[in-house]
């Protein structure tokens, strides 16, 4: 399965494996989109069990630097993976890149990079495995390691597949279809629980009391959309005080079916500013990727101990046109931020990390 060195006229050929997990494969999929003409080959990661995955997790910690011949390779993936996975790696005939996010199939990225001769990259730092082994690792500020490595791209937050461009593209469209009139509108990205926060009932109220009073003043709208993670009650507090279509023309509620194609997307592309909670790092790097500013709202604290993504937060506010604050400071920074016609900066990270990808397989100088 070995391929061939590629030439600066031919086309990338790549593949994207998949955890499953929607943020992670935008992760990869940005790249890959910001990458001038790369064809991709998506497969889905399935292991047989989970013992299986940690088993190959340990394995490639101490052996993934390791030239293993071709034939141990594909025995190796036979035994841990499902049959139609394995079926769908082995329909790919070439490969100039293997790309994945995630712990889980960053053991497999290494296999499969083995097996086509093919360069290895990682968003994030996947474990136990780490970079060490990988061609290319893309790392948000929260990885960076202390002495600076050759295989090593920094970025602020995560690459996604997110760009102004192809927002605005959209935007015209989605007013057409959705019959919304020109006012201003707000978008309001809520997500929910994990080990550092949460959101309680009281918040999400507090929450929907603010953003029914800047309605009201400004008239313009709300497009909201809550995550998997979002507290059954707070998602049933939404839908009881926010289902006007005239208050909130989108509103998609978790586990409920959308008649919108990619909600998230939709958001941003109609948005004139967005809120995204402090809980989701990946939405919060998307929506600072938009074009659009971003208000990050600060939620409920499980514990004093704060997550390293509140340190890349404040980094992100001196690159791109984001500011964090409480709840209780909304009433006052939705009208100036809405008000602010200074030139909006976005997050550039997918295009550096692109670019770093470029440069390794190419040889060429990035530009940032």
């Amino acid at each position: 399965m070995a391929n061939t060195k590629i030439g600066p006229q031919e086309s990338i050929r790549a593949v994207i494996l998949s955890d499953g997990k929607a943020g992670h494969y935008n992760q990869s999929l940005g790249v890959i989109q910001n990458i001038p003409g790369c064809n991709y080959h998506w497969v889905e990661i399935k292991f047989q069990s989970k013992r299986r995955d940690n088993i190959l997790r340990i394995l490639m910690r101490i052996f993934g630097g390791c030239s293993l011949p071709d034939w141990f390779i594909k025995r190796l993936l036979r035994v841990v993976l499902q049959p139609e996975t394995w079926t769908e790696i082995s329909t790919v005939k070439r490969a100039d890149l293997i790309l994945s996010t995630g712990s889980s199939v960053a053991t497999v990225n290494l296999l499969v990079g083995q097996l086509f001769n093919a360069k290895t990259v990682t968003c994030r730092r996947p474990s136990p495995v780490g970079t060490t082994y990988f061609d290319l690792a893309i790392l948000p500020k929260m990885y960076w390691p202390h002495r600076d490595k050759k295989n090593i791209c920094k970025t602020i937050g995560v690459p996604n597949a997110v760009s102004p461009e192809k927002l605005n593209a959209r935007r015209k469209q989605l007013q057409t279809d959705l019959a919304l009139t020109d006012r201003r509108r707000i978008g309001v990205l809520i997500g929910g629980e994990d080990r550092y926060d949460t959101i309680t009932e009281g918040t999400a109220l507090r929450l929907i009391d603010v953003l029914r009073r800047v309605v009201a003043k400004l008239d313009c709208q709300l497009l909201l959309t809550t995550s998997r993670r979002t507290p059954t009650r707070v998602v049933e507090v939404i839908d009881e005080h926010l289902s006007d279509p005239n208050l909130c023309p989108i509103c998609v509620l978790a586990a409920r079916d959308s008649q919108i194609a990619h909600p998230v997307e939709a958001i941003f592309a109609l948005s004139d500013l967005i809120l995204v909670t402090e809980d989701s790092f990946s939405m919060v790097c998307e929506a600072a990727s938009s074009g659009r500013r971003v208000i990050i709202l600060e939620v409920d604290h499980k514990t004093r101990h704060r997550p390293k993504r509140c340190q890349v937060y404040t980094e992100l506010m001196r690159h791109a046109s984001v500011e964090w604050c409480d709840i209780k400071d909304l009433l006052e920074r939705i009208p100036k931020a809405l008000a602010d016609r200074s030139p909006i900066k976005s997050l550039c990270d997918t295009r550096r990390a692109a670019n770093a990808v470029v440069q390794l397989l190419y040889a060429l100088s990035c530009k940032y």
